[in-house]
């Protein structure tokens, strides 16, 4: 006889799930310290183990990826899911000198749509504004990922080589992202997560997905800075 029935009868399972919730994450901990020990010693840029991280050194990584695959004067897609202040998507235009490039950053602006780590609902709030970049190759879609993603990259041309900068933080946000651009990326295209070492985040939807697309979809590590907390990759 199943004991599922008796479980959901007695709601016995509500006291099964506190006790291997903790079980789980730290599943998914140790999942994360398997990924750093296989790559720790990989890719062009490595800091691990960096006892001194900032957050400004995501910068090293981004950097490091324009100098050694030689692509500050080719015509890319830049694509950034989670936009805030526009930081990085202005660094990239300042960095990529050609006229074909294009940088188009997504963000409803605002903030969170749920809690992440120690940040509430709402964090990053930007007031529904947009950030002011004088480039006419930056653009910005408005709204939540659900609502616009789609509908943008449908008919977008996904010729040029294309750059997706992951920073959404939350796994449901990150997870529908990888989604969208799946039918889009191809050979020689980057992913780089800027929270990857949120465990139950980023690096959850990437291993999700990883899971649901198949094995056979080639990854190369091309980098980490903050102790894997910022990571770029190549599609193979």
């Amino acid at each position: 006889m199943p004991i599922h029935p008796l479980l959901v009868k007695t709601k016995l399972y509500k006291s099964i799930l506190c006790l291997i919730k903790p079980f789980i994450r730290t599943y998914n901990y140790m999942t994360f310290l398997d990924y750093v020990t296989k790559n720790r010693k990989h890719g062009y840029i490595n800091d691990y183990y960096n006892k001194n991280t900032g957050y400004n050194y995501r910068y090293q990584l981004h950097e490091t990826i324009l100098l050694k695959l030689n692509i500050n004067q080719l015509p890319v897609n830049y694509l950034e899911f989670g936009v805030a202040e526009g930081n990085m998507i202005k660094f990239w235009a300042s960095k990529n000198s050609n006229e074909n490039s294009l940088f188009i950053g997504f963000d409803s602006f605002e903030g969170l749509p749920e809690s992440w780590e120690n940040k509430a609902k709402e964090h990053f709030n930007n007031e529904g504004k947009i950030p002011v970049i004088s480039d006419g190759r930056v653009s910005f879609v408005k709204g939540w990922f659900q609502d616009t993603v789609h509908k943008y990259l449908k008919n977008m041309d996904f010729s040029n080589q294309s750059i997706f900068h992951l920073d959404a933080d939350l796994f449901s946000s990150t997870l529908y992202v990888l989604f969208q651009i799946h039918p889009f990326i191809k050979k020689d295209d980057i992913l780089i997560f800027d929270e990857f070492s949120s465990v139950e985040n980023e690096f959850l939807a990437l291993e999700t997905f990883r899971k649901c697309i198949g094995k056979d979809w080639g990854f190369q590590f091309l980098g980490a800075v903050n102790n894997f907390r910022q990571v770029a990759l190549q599609i193979k």
